[in-house]
């Protein structure tokens, strides 16, 4: 029988996808829609664009533990997608709301992990990484990332940060 990991890997990993996911909605708050598509120069996402590859991405890792989740959005947030018309891309409160049903099912996903799932070879090639265990240390990486580029871009529309 395989014990759950919870203490030893999986609940700082959850931790910190709890940690970040307030600040995906302070960084939203009162914000314009005009806002929510400026972007701080020609080379950086805008505000929602960074909201919805969040969401998007933590459904991608519902699907990899075994628990496939559609958004309904496609590939509009997947990394190097071509940016379409502001109206084909889901309004901030749809983003909150799938937000509000991955979120609370990735962290009791992550809490019921055995040791054997946690060791299964890794599926995106991501440098570096060997196994899901991995991959979902890269994963609290790269949700901790883009919350920095939502504090930051925030910021850049005159906001305050979002800590400190």
């Amino acid at each position: 029988m395989t014990a759950t990991t919870t203490s030893a890997l999986t609940a700082p990993i959850a931790m910190i996808f709890s940690i970040n996911e307030p600040f995906v909605y302070q960084a939203l708050d009162g914000l314009s829609e005009e806002e929510l598509w400026r972007a701080p120069t020609t080379r950086n996402n805008a505000m929602l664009w960074v909201a919805g590859h969040v969401v998007q991405t933590r459904a991608m890792m519902l699907g990899i533990l075994g628990e496939p989740v559609d958004t309904g959005w496609g590939n509009l947030f997947d990394r190097g997608a071509a940016l379409v018309e502001a109206g084909h891309y889901p309004k901030k409160d749809e983003i909150e709301r799938v937000m509000r049903d991955v979120s609370p099912r990735l962290r009791a996903t992550l809490t019921s992990l055995t040791e054997d799932a946690l060791n299964r070879a890794a599926t995106l090639h991501v440098p570096g990484t060997r196994t899901v265990a991995d991959e979902l240390a890269f994963f609290a990486l790269h949700d901790s990332y883009h919350v920095g580029q939502l504090a930051y871009i925030r910021k850049s529309l005159g906001y305050p940060g979002l800590a400190g």
